[in-house]
């Protein structure tokens, strides 16, 4: 198979081809699944990528990764999508995605929002997750963006006025910058987003609330909250089609010990807690939490920090993916956010943030003036549109321009690749730290006339502990280690149970014996596994042991 190219957005039919085109030229590693169906209809697709010659998916250690669970933030799937080819592609060829592909399965959904990928990728609107009417059915009095000029595109509309919070830059004439409390030179502007008003009375304009409101990432149970108090939350914890889909594949598949779920807006890696604080997490967590994402800084460039400091000092989230994965379900999980054009002046979130917060307006003023400048030099001017003037049906004369929305929180078609690449290395990172259970026959001795003493050591290879955070040791969602022996109808076990729960391994090199004595009515025959759904089955047959 060529290589796809990665210098576009893909629209939900080009996805779906190209996903079923990896499974057509890679049949041994790829496997592809509907796990549910969206709003308007549309498969939620789920691609599996193993080796299956070396066993099934789920007795392997299951790594992660989905994009789009914001309909616009379309960088993400394009990222999914180029991970996808990478390990493909790499397969045979690079020796740590050979291996990582023979001992682990990585599950990767490029869009949980199909629905709202296509809506605005098709120009049709914008929206933060689905399409489905909410929080009401009915339109609303008010702004509802659209495309007033038919250039195909949602800009902003800027209307001359003495009294407007706005005013051009002395230092860029695209960049209208907020009006000082002091400022009384104009012109002023007011700032609208390009659209039509319903009901208008001709004087006041507001924004109307968003007819498709739905945000699918506050939809989860862990830390939920009605609309009242959380915008896009949903009806209830999981009553959207999409979110349901996600968390069934999810916990039907417990073999799963890390998660990365990628969106775009502000080049940051977002690592757990939410709810607890530094202190109050597992010191164990935290330490590991830490070691992978700060190698994920080192292969981004992204800024990195907890979503308990989103919460107490960005915005406040409730009823999110990571809550839920970490901690209520106990694994690693890590919001990936891969684009924002207010980076390309050198200042990552937390320094912006800061910036918005101290009200520091010169500041931010040299960040947009430095974004302008990078899209005139790598995009050719080509990201911004320049203020033009427009007969607005309703407002009068104005002008239309601005960044393209799309370009705000999204890489450029010819830095998509780039952008993937970067993520890639970190998500091959952490999917390497999986728990890996192995075992061995420690001794296989005869004791007496077709008796015998049958010992195995297992083991943890892996970076993880099996049980993957202490979390879920609190949650009691990870099954511990289990060993299990099986023998012939007239064979009879004299010492130790079929099925021994050995507990958990520690990582890299946690160790447990297991022992059985068995009468063998005949030839010892028995076949022996040590499985741990987060850490992979291993699998012995004694005829093994017996002949060596």
């Amino acid at each position: 198979m060529n290589k796809p190219s990665f210098d576009q957005y893909y629209r939900y039919d080009e996805m779906t081809q190209l996903l079923r085109d990896f499974t057509q030229a890679f049949p041994q590693l790829a496997t592809l699944e509907s796990i549910g169906q969206s709003y308007e209809g549309r498969d939620i697709w789920a691609l599996t990528i193993t080796q299956t010659a070396t066993g099934p998916d789920r007795e392997k250690p299951g790594f992660y990764v989905d994009g789009n669970i914001h309909g616009s933030e379309v960088t993400a799937s394009v990222t999914a999508l180029y991970f996808a080819w990478k390990l493909l592609s790499s397969y045979g060829e690079e020796v740590a995605i050979t291996r990582l592909l023979d001992a682990n399965a990585v599950y990767i959904i490029p869009a949980i929002s199909p629905d709202g990928v296509e809506h605005v990728l098709s120009g049709t609107g914008w929206v933060r997750s689905g399409t489905r009417l909410y929080p009401h059915e009915e339109e609303r009095d008010g702004l509802h963006p659209q495309d007033v000029n038919g250039d195909g595109q949602i800009l902003s509309m800027r209307i001359e006025d003495p009294g407007g919070g706005w005013k051009v830059s002395t230092s860029d004439p695209r960049l209208l910058v907020p009006r000082r409390f002091n400022d009384s030179e104009g012109p002023f502007y007011r700032i609208y987003p390009e659209g039509l008003i319903r009901s208008f009375d001709g004087v006041e304009v507001v924004e109307a609330t968003r007819k498709q409101g739905l945000d699918f990432n506050r939809n989860f149970p862990a830390n939920w909250q009605p609309e009242v108090n959380q915008q896009g939350a949903g009806n209830y914890p999981f009553s959207e089609s999409e979110t349901r889909a996600l968390a069934e594949f999810i916990t039907a598949h417990p073999n799963i010990c890390g998660l990365h779920t990628l969106h775009t807006g502000m080049e940051s890696i977002i690592r757990p807690p939410i709810t607890q604080t530094d202190r109050q997490m597992p010191q164990a967590d935290l330490n590991r939490v830490r070691e992978i994402s700060n190698y994920g800084v080192e292969a981004t460039g992204y800024v990195l920090f907890s979503g308990r400091t989103l919460v107490d000092d960005i915005y406040e989230i409730n009823g999110d993916f990571d809550t839920w994965a970490y901690e209520q379900l106990g694994l690693i999980v890590f919001t990936d956010e891969l684009w924002d054009i207010r980076a390309r002046g050198g200042k990552d979130y937390v320094e912006l943030n800061t910036m918005n917060k101290e009200r520091d307006l010169e500041g931010l003023e040299a960040v947009e003036i430095a974004a302008l400048q990078w899209n005139d030099e790598v995009l050719g001017g080509s990201g911004f549109v320049d203020w033009h003037p427009f007969q607005h049906p309703q407002l009068g004369p104005l002008e239309i321009g601005g960044w393209q929305r799309l370009l705000r929180n999204n890489a450029p078609p010819q830095l998509l690749e780039e952008t993937g690449e970067n993520m890639t290395r970190f998500l091959l990172a952490h999917a390497q730290a999986a728990p890996q259970l192995r075992a061995d026959f420690h001794q296989v001795e005869q004791i007496s006339d077709g008796v015998y003493r049958i010992a195995v050591a297992a083991r943890n290879e892996g970076y993880l502990p099996t049980h993957v955070t202490e979390q879920a040791l609190k949650m009691k969602t990870a099954d511990p280690v289990q060993a299990r022996i099986c023998i012939g109808p007239n064979d009879k076990l004299l010492v130790g149970k079929n099925r021994e729960e050995i507990g958990h391994l520690a990582g890299y090199g946690g160790r447990r014996k297991v022992e059985w004595i068995v009468r063998f009515a005949e030839q010892p025959s028995a076949q022996i596994s040590v499985a741990c759904p987060r850490a992979g089955t291993a699998r012995l047959d004694l005829a093994d042991a017996l002949t060596t």
